[in-house]
């Protein structure tokens, strides 16, 4: 009994053996094939299709993800689908018939993919008609920013019929497609005809331009769209028609602080008794703020500001102006004036700029003093070599060359000789002077070409926001460079009015030229870079 126990056991054991060695064994290579149609109906390029159903079967499992918005089926119809899959087989049903004598595009981009490892079909697009010949028109091209001239990825690219009311603002495009990574589109099996071409960064993914915080570009004229169509270039931008809101303000026994909702490009303030009289003010670290002073000949009341933000609409409010409270406390005692959110750093001949914690007024011949770690160097005069601006809340004056590296600069302010106008004495910690290193600044100049008689010349930072610019020059120079990459931007005035008109709200005034230099700029210290030509 126990000799055939042990040999059922031995047996089992050895079956058991036996089976694991044929087995598979777990893990192995990550799939990364992506499906592969094996066929479709309709076929593509099929003709005289009828019915109401597209169904694809592939060569594994596959499933659906995000179709009804992956999916661009053009032209638009606003035929709803529903989704049915089974196994290798996916098909879409449509509620109605599809339209008669119609080219339909489908372009399934990211909304198949295999049940493993997500992988999805390459460049998967299906095209039948269901008429007796498939369009053959087609129109490509580029979408990039105007502004800087860089490729817009992912951009929608939508076609309208000229002689259609529809509308990018309302109404789903007729044609759509989307840029690749290099911004570049291609429409096929487009129906010949006058189409209104636009493009949109479209944030909401609605294929709709219903929001300023999008970019679109637009032309103001149809293109005929024909199988030998030129390429098309669309150039986006951002068109802002909301004017500037006054949103916060603050009273203080000194100053009136207007705070707007947006950066603003112009400001100016006038009081409405004395509508001839420019009232004093200083603009915040920011762009957004602006700092109204009470000064002897404006002592509150009420005074109108107009406001322009970077897009040119104009906020025009009548403000009443208390000065009340407590002296502001917006900063302590005296800073150095500070642009652009960065540090400044100064060489012999540039203008410093102290900004005070109030209006005050001078009393003492040499106020302010530069010093060199413990060392006066010099102590700077008043009026000649220091001016106060009409505000009495900052203090100028031209640095001089100063001597010996390695040392630690400042400006020590003298409080008994800068008395504020109300309130207690100002105190005045020593302010740091940040003093540039000897590597100097550099330059660059060049000649235009150009038929038209009036633009504005641009040098942008690495991030294409204005340093300086010039007008209607045949050669330019831009100097006192701090080294670094820059770029130039031509804005084209075409229609001689002055300015540069900017894109239209409503879609169909043409926006001027835009010419960007093709490569960046790169300045070095003390060297003039010329040779410089701008055509357009």
């Amino acid at each position: 009994m126990k000799i055939h126990a042990i040999l059922v056991a031995a047996a089992l054991i050895t079956g058991m053996s036996s089976c694991a060695s044929i087995s598979s064994p777990e893990g192995g290579p990550k799939d990364t094939t992506p499906p592969t149609l094996k066929s479709s109906t309709p076929k593509n390029q099929q003709l005289n299709v009828k019915g109401k159903t597209v169904s694809l079967t592939f060569d594994e499992e596959i499933q659906a993800k995000n179709l009804t918005r992956e999916l661009l089926i053009t032209p638009n119809t606003n035929n709803t689908y529903k989704v049915k899959t089974d196994k290798e087989t996916i098909t879409l049903e449509f509620e109605k018939p599809l339209l008669k004598n119609t080219t339909y595009t489908f372009n399934f981009r990211e909304g198949l993919m295999d049940i493993t490892e997500s992988n999805k079909p390459l460049n998967l697009k299906l095209a039948f008609s269901t008429g007796t010949f498939i369009d053959s028109s087609k129109v490509a091209g580029t979408v990039v920013d105007l502004m800087t001239q860089l490729p817009e990825k992912d951009a929608v690219v939508a076609l309208y019929p000229a002689n259609d009311t529809l509308n990018i603002r309302e109404d789903l495009p007729y044609y759509q497609t989307q840029t690749d990574a290099a911004g570049k589109y291609t429409f096929e099996n487009i129906k010949e005809g006058d189409y209104r071409i636009y493009a949109l960064i479209d944030k909401n993914k609605n294929a709709i331009y219903d929001n300023e915080a999008e970019k679109v570009a637009y032309f103001s004229t149809p293109i005929h769209i024909t199988s030998t169509t030129a390429p098309v270039l669309l150039q986006t931008v951002k068109i802002d028609t909301k004017k500037p809101i006054l949103t916060q303000r603050d009273r203080y026994s000194d100053r009136f602080v207007g705070t707007y909702n947006e950066g603003i490009l112009r400001f100016s303030a006038r009081s409405q008794q004395q509508p001839n009289d420019t009232l004093y003010f200083r603009k915040g670290t920011g762009g957004k703020a602006f700092q109204l002073f009470k000064t002897p000949t404006f002592n509150g009341g009420k005074a109108i500001f107009s406001a322009v933000d970077s897009s040119g609409n104009i906020a025009v409010d009548t403000v009443q102006i208390a000065f009340e409270g407590k002296r502001a406390q917006l900063l302590k005692g005296a800073q150095l004036q500070v642009t652009n959110n960065a540090k400044p750093a100064y060489r012999s001949g540039q203008t410093v700029t102290i900004e005070l914690e109030t209006p005050v007024k001078i009393t003492g011949n040499e106020p302010v003093r530069i010093m060199a770690d413990s060392v006066v160097l010099q102590a700077l005069k008043y009026p000649g070599q220091l001016t106060l601006d009409p505000s009495g809340t900052e203090l100028r004056f031209q640095l001089p060359a100063l001597q010996g590296r390695n040392k630690q600069f400042s400006l020590v302010l003298d409080s008994t000789a800068i008395v504020p106008l109300q309130g207690n004495p100002l105190v005045f910690p020593a302010i740091p002077l940040p003093i540039a290193d000897n590597n100097g600044l550099g330059s660059v100049k060049g000649i235009i070409q150009t038929k038209s008689p009036s633009y504005i010349i641009q040098l942008l930072d690495t991030k294409y926001n204005p340093v300086k610019e010039i007008r209607n020059m045949k050669t330019f120079i831009f100097t006192n460079l701090e080294p670094g990459q820059y770029y130039i931007r031509v804005l084209v005035d075409e229609n001689n009015n002055g300015r540069w008109d900017k894109p239209d709200p409503k879609l169909e005034k043409a926006f001027e030229k835009v010419y960007l230099y093709p490569n960046p700029i790169d300045i070095r210290a003390n060297w003039e870079l010329e040779a410089i030509k701008l055509e357009f």
